[in-house]
């Protein structure tokens, strides 16, 4: 299982940061790569919550359905995937002195025996890595404008 995790810290209040970057309808917005949220569960926040997307890696678009647990507002929660490719998320807030410390984690595994590892080692990871930098710089941005 490969794992990755990056922090941003974000010079607004916790509640304002958490409010715009737990609303689903932003992701798009900000998330490189990813693209038409649409909630496929009655509840659109909160534990049991699903979105149904489109995520682009490497030219390819795929569908993916994640499910949201652990959620506690103000604080974060996790996600995992129930469609597409098999990952899990995380997403932290925290308050820090001036502002937010948000950080985002992915855990996923190439199911590929044998070269799994090599495909990921030299080209998704550093693709990922670069998604999630960018993507947290991209959000620290939404609240510079």
């Amino acid at each position: 299982m490969t794992s990755i995790e990056r922090s941003i810290n974000i010079n607004q209040p916790l509640e304002v940061v958490f409010k715009y970057a737990s609303d689903y309808r932003t992701w798009g917005e900000w998330f490189e790569g990813v693209s038409d949220f649409i909630p496929t569960t009655e509840s659109t926040k909160g534990n049991g919550t699903r979105y149904a997307y489109k995520a682009k890696m490497m030219g390819l678009e795929v569908k993916v359905e994640t499910e949201i647990y652990n959620y506690i507002e103000n604080k974060g929660w996790q996600g995992k995937s129930t469609k597409g490719m098999p990952h899990q998320t995380l997403w932290k807030f925290e308050s820090i002195d001036k502002g937010t410390k948000f950080t985002y984690g992915l855990e996923y595994k190439v199911p590929l025996p044998l070269i799994g590892n090599l495909i990921d080692k030299y080209f998704l990871l550093p693709k990922w890595i670069r998604i999630i930098e960018k993507s947290l710089q991209n959000l620290d941005q939404k609240f510079k404008l």
